[in-house]
């Protein structure tokens, strides 16, 4: 015992026995302080910090956390147990880890966990926890009581534990990075009055984008392909935070619209779109290859010389579809060497022979092996962008696929530079040539698009 803790005790037992007034203090001391200087204490004596697991050896929490992953990933009934008991003997953090093994939310983590999901049995058991302020128990107790899905659902209580968690020092970007679905709920408790915290609409919307900017699949579905079903107090905030951050110029009004979509596609970083419904697919001629063809390249994939050799002398008669066939057996995107090498070269040659003969998706195929360098084939973005262009003329529905969307493809700068330089010569692109995508360059495609149907 430390010399001034000596000296405190003294000083404490003197007053105590001959201060009357110095007794009543201590006695009138108000429950509520009296639970919280508790609290406290308990959290000290453990050799903790408010906002810190309550566990002081980062050994034992460690044990903690093997257990829980034993349990919950491989099924280990012992370590469950062992878990359980120690959660019943008042160990705080075995209860907090406890929790994620019945916590719904949790579930794909553990997906030989012993416990069902019961998110009555996770909120008791992250309670301890969140009451002393370790922020993994305020955090889950705080997802679990807002979740839609949980009957016994407390907006008040959660959207309190929420807020605690986003103020708490400890919570910087790196938390929210794992923690986006209840960023997400946080922000629908400032446009609920019935949550108890002030409104504030705008913050609702900050906090939605930011996680956009994470790419979070589920809250990218939500706010992009579903948004009018969200609520419009909500929207109306994102258009607020985003018209505040000169990232939006639109209606705030609530209400879904492409320039809202657009500014949330950037957000995601699905960028450079253009919020337009997308065009439904052209329906094609029933037309299509030769079944004779077709029949010739599946035996050639078997390894089939003799027919391998028919089809070769179909293409070199200049027959398109033989000419697509016989490519594809040698593309090495499609080919992976099972029976016979791939030969990018001799792929790209029948190809371009396809393409000028009017077969719009050998066309695209090719541009896409020059673009990539795929292959024994050198790198050569200036043709990819011809053959892409040749697609387009040809009204090829996957080529045109292929340049709107970027989810679906991943053309190079190169590539895009040389899509802009070719364009600017047939008029349809006045920006300098910056070589990436860009807004103006899907602008001017859709264009060239049009006045090619």
């Amino acid at each position: 015992m430390s010399i001034a803790r000596e000296d405190w005790l003294r000083a404490h037992a003197a007053l105590w026995y001959d201060d009357r007034r110095y007794r009543l203090a201590w006695l009138a001391l108000p429950q509520a302080v009296t639970c919280a200087v508790a609290g406290l204490c308990m959290a000290l004596a453990a050799q903790g910090v408010w906002g810190q697991p309550a566990t002081a050896s980062k050994a034992r929490l460690a044990e903690l956390s093997a257990l829980r992953d034993r349990a919950g990933k491989d099924g280990d009934r012992a370590a469950f147990d062992a878990l359980t008991a120690a959660a019943t003997q008042g160990q705080i953090d075995a209860a907090t880890k406890l929790g994620t093994l019945y916590d719904p939310l949790t579930a794909a983590y553990f997906p030989n966990k012993p416990a069902p999901n019961d998110f009555a049995r996770a909120a008791a058991l992250y309670g301890p926890g969140a009451a002393i302020g370790d922020l993994l128990a305020v955090t889950r107790l705080a997802d679990v009581l807002l979740d839609p899905a949980n009957p016994n659902r407390d907006l008040r209580r959660g959207c309190r534990l929420a807020q605690t968690w986003i103020d708490a020092p400890e919570t910087l970007e790196r938390t929210i990075t794992g923690e986006e679905r209840l960023t997400v709920k946080l922000a629908t408790c400032y446009v609920e009055p019935e949550s108890g915290l002030p409104q504030d609409p705008v913050r609702a919307g900050g906090l939605v984008t930011a996680v956009l900017w994470r790419r979070h699949r589920p809250t990218m579905d939500a706010f992009i392909n579903d948004l009018g079903q969200q609520n419009p107090a909500l929207v109306s905030g994102i258009q607020r935070h985003l018209a505040e951050q000169r990232r939006y110029i639109g209606p705030v009004d609530g209400r879904p619209n492409p320039g809202i979509i657009t500014a949330l596609q950037v957000e995601a970083g699905i960028t450079n779109t253009v919020a337009t419904p997308r065009p439904e697919p052209r329906r094609m001629a029933p037309k299509g290859p030769d079944p004779e063809v077709l029949a010739l390249q599946a035996a050639a994939r078997t390894g089939d010389r003799q027919k391998m050799a028919d089809l070769k002398r179909r293409a070199e008669a200049g027959d398109a579809d033989a000419l697509t066939a016989y490519a594809r057996l040698f593309n090495p995107v499609m080919n992976k060497g099972d029976v016979f090498a791939p030969d990018a070269q001799v792929a790209v040659a029948a190809y371009e022979r396809a393409a000028a003969a009017g077969n719009g998706m050998a066309a695209g195929e090719a541009a896409v092996l020059y673009d990539s360098g795929y292959g024994n084939v050198a790198k050569d973005p200036r043709k990819a962008a011809a053959l892409a262009l040749r697609g387009v003329d040809l009204k090829d529905d996957q080529v045109t696929f292929w340049l709107l969307y970027p989810e679906s493809s991943s053309w190079s700068d190169g590539f895009w530079g040389a899509i802009q330089a070719a364009l600017t010569a047939r008029g349809f692109y006045t920006l300098p040539v910056e070589n990436k995508r860009n807004s103006a360059v899907i602008t001017a495609l859709r264009a060239y698009m049009k006045a090619k149907s």
